[in-house]
């Protein structure tokens, strides 16, 4: 006997957490602002044992850098 479920959409999966998790969650074609955004608004809501500053701020970080790549395209595609 398997403890394999099988779905119908096989696109999308079951996965078992534990309450102390949070949870992010974001669309299938989401960008790296998008997921990040979520990211770090999972932390801003949920205790954590741990110091989260550094990864905080690298998600803070990953959201600038991408902003301004953004920008840059926008200047080159305006130039054109």
């Amino acid at each position: 006997m398997s403890n394999e479920h099988e779905f119908k959409d096989t696109n999308r999966h079951l996965v078992e957490v534990p309450d102390s998790f949070a949870i992010a969650r974001w669309p299938r074609d989401a960008d790296v602002v998008t997921i990040c955004r979520c990211i770090l608004g999972t932390l801003k809501y949920e205790p954590h044992v741990t110091n989260v500053t550094p990864l905080r701020d690298t998600l803070m970080d990953l959201i600038e850098c991408e902003i301004t790549l953004r920008e840059i395209e926008k200047r080159k595609d305006a130039q054109r």
